[in-house]
């Protein structure tokens, strides 16, 4: 069973309706320093634990993945969060959620994380925007590579779209994070 979850984008979802595909999804484009003002904490780790249930209420399928934190590059974070995500496969049902982060067991990420005091969990902060694979090329350079799905777009509050951002070098990425985050206050972990 597919179960898709409908984002809603305020008057923007109304005006492309007609120009994006029934099958694509579309988020509210962010920054760089949006991502890291809205999140409690970016950091590095290991997904080490998945588990799928039904949500509180019982309406759907979440999953919720435990990431052993190997750096905390931006805010205070312990040694594992809890991850909850929408989506996941619970007996026969399952619900995909496009657009929405998908984390493996034995993934390497950066997460842009902030804790949902309704939930006692973290959330990715922008969706996917918010989730990097760490990935280390044949010629044995890391790179921080953002998950973004087929089909899923960005639009800008002024109605453009927005491509997806580049891989980068993971220590040049993690630098580029901890200066935006110096820059408009926010605790940066060295």
């Amino acid at each position: 069973m597919k179960a898709r979850k409908l984002v809603q984008i305020g008057l923007f979802a109304l005006i492309v309706a007609g120009v994006v595909p029934a099958s694509a999804s579309t988020f509210v484009a962010m920054t760089a320093e949006e991502l890291i003002q809205e999140a409690d904490a970016v950091v590095q780790g290991r997904v080490i634990r998945l588990e799928s249930k039904w949500d509180a209420e019982g309406r759907i399928i979440v999953t919720e993945a435990t990431v052993q934190v190997s750096d905390t590059i931006v805010g205070n974070a312990p040694a594992q969060i809890v991850v909850q995500t929408p989506g996941g496969k619970v007996a026969d049902y399952r619900v995909e959620a496009l657009g929405f982060p998908q984390l493996a067991e034995g993934e390497e990420v950066v997460l842009f994380v902030k804790t949902d005091q309704s939930i006692q969990m973290s959330r990715i902060v922008g969706h996917q925007q918010g989730h990097f694979e760490v990935v280390t090329r044949l010629d044995g350079v890391t790179l921080a590579v953002p998950r973004i799905e087929d089909g899923v777009s960005f639009l800008t509050p002024s109605g453009r779209f927005i491509p997806a951002p580049p891989s980068t070098e993971l220590n040049t990425f993690k630098g580029r994070v901890r200066a935006e985050a110096a820059r408009i206050g926010k605790p940066v972990q060295k």
